[in-house]
């Protein structure tokens, strides 16, 4: 399952579960969007998020981002490791199979400072 990130001036980008999940709750436990915000855009629901909002996970990225090394990854639980992704599929603890990596929020974070107009997803 993957996401589709465009922005008005038809800038796109992907992103699948195994990214988006941990990306959304680290959004949501850090108050950047609220609990309805985070559901809809984990359900394909073709979510908008305005310009303003768009800066705010932008700027919440930069900071988080500074405390976290280049090699970490973000699980969905929102603990870090150091530990890298073999992509062996974890069947007794579904939640370890998801994880956000600094590549990819540095990633997502540039798109949102781009994203001037906002961006929808679905």
């Amino acid at each position: 399952m993957g996401w589709r990130l465009t922005a008005p001036d038809g800038t796109r980008m992907y992103v699948n579960a195994w990214n988006w999940r941990p990306t959304l709750a680290l959004l949501e436990d850090g108050k950047v969007l609220d609990p309805d915000t985070t559901t809809m855009l984990g359900v394909n629901g073709h979510m908008p998020i305005t310009a303003q909002d768009a800066a705010r996970i932008a700027d919440f990225l930069d900071t988080y981002l500074n405390g976290l090394p280049s090699d970490d990854r973000v699980r969905l639980d929102g603990t870090v490791t150091t530990d890298p992704d073999t992509h062996q599929f974890h069947r007794a603890d579904l939640d370890l199979n998801y994880s956000a990596s600094t590549e990819w929020l540095r990633t997502f974070r540039d798109f949102c400072r781009a994203a001037t107009e906002g961006f929808t997803c679905g």
